[in-house]
């Protein structure tokens, strides 16, 4: 009887180690799984050089380490992002392809026309940055400040041309309000983004031009560009300098986000596993030097406080196009 129970306590014994060891390699498996089997995509509905894709750069580069797994920034600016947009919805939703974006590729555009996708379709992982707009021109304008543009414009309607972005981006937008509150208008050039705004800028294809300080900010330390006027509350910590709309009477306040989003079926624990790793990465000396360098504020938030002012910027952007169209 003795020998029995011996024998049966060891079978129970040897059954609870195969169990412990069953869970630990399918554990590991699982490790292996996700997020190791392939490349991690950012996809960018604006070209090269904006700052969508430089911000999804310092994101890569920061959390590559980290993950242990190949991460590449694709920028694919055709109609307006909206390719973009429609190659993260038609890829396998296993976690591996995101979208980086402000409001204006994915947000603005849906609420003014059918795009394929219902808004409430996609999951913020995280925000990365919140930024505002800056109006600017090349260092040689005739434009010397912006109420000289105004007051030009005002007396020759059109007579500037003026780059700024896909439509319906956070700088598009801020024209649009712009010229509304001024009573001006100006031959509007859609581009790719804000990489193709210096372009125009530098080549002298344009005479205006609006993008984010991140983009602007480094040429106009070099003497290159003249900051007009940026559109937040306070000024840019990256241009001092350069006054708010409101400090010079216009009572415009617009800005944006950049936000990493994943489409509607992707799993919760994957998106919280990238949102953690993600957030790691972005507080570490190297990502907070780098951004400190490329003039990106980083304003870091998890999926569920992104999600809240995600809902949000639906509502507020709504209403503001009721009033300006």
């Amino acid at each position: 009887m003795n020998f029995m129970r011996r024998r049966l306590s060891f079978v129970m014994l040897f059954v609870v180690i195969l169990l412990l060891v069953f869970v630990s390699l399918s554990s590991l498996a699982a490790e292996k799984e996700y997020p190791k089997e392939k490349t991690i995509r950012f996809l960018v509905g604006t070209a090269p050089g904006g700052g969508t894709s430089i911000i999804s750069r310092i994101l890569a580069s920061s959390a590559q380490p980290l993950i242990d797994q190949r991460i590449d920034t694709v920028c694919m600016p055709g109609a307006s992002g909206q390719e973009a947009i429609h190659f993260v919805m038609n890829q396998p939703q296993d976690g591996y392809t995101f979208l980086m974006s402000d409001l204006g590729c994915l947000v603005a555009p849906a609420l003014r026309e059918d795009l394929g996708y219902d808004l409430s379709d996609w999951k913020p992982v995280m925000q990365i940055s919140e930024f505002m707009t800056v109006f600017y021109v090349r260092a040689d304008s005739p434009i010397k400040d912006l109420n000289d543009w105004v007051a030009k414009a005002k007396a020759e309607p059109n007579v500037f041309s003026f780059a700024h972005g896909t439509h319906l981006c956070p700088p598009h937008i801020s024209l649009l309000m712009f010229e509304k509150t001024a009573g001006i208008q100006n031959k509007k050039l859609t581009t790719t983004g804000g990489g193709e705004n210096l372009a125009f800028i530098l080549g002298g294809h344009v005479d205006l031009s609006v993008s984010l300080p991140t983009t602007v900010g480094p040429l106009v330390e070099a003497g290159q560009l003249r900051a007009l006027a940026v559109t937040g509350e306070n000024r840019d910590s990256f241009l001092p300098d350069t006054p708010t709309l409101k400090e010079l009477g216009y009572d415009i306040v617009f800005g944006s986000w950049f936000m990493v989003l994943a489409y509607k079926d992707v799993p919760e624990d994957r998106i919280e596993f990238m949102q953690n790793k993600f957030i790691e990465a972005l507080n570490t000396p190297g990502a907070q030097k780098l951004a400190k360098k490329l003039k990106v504020g980083l304003v870091l938030y998890g999926s569920q406080k992104s999600q809240e002012i995600y809902n949000t910027t639906i509502e507020d952007l709504t209403s503001l196009f009721a009033d300006i169209f």
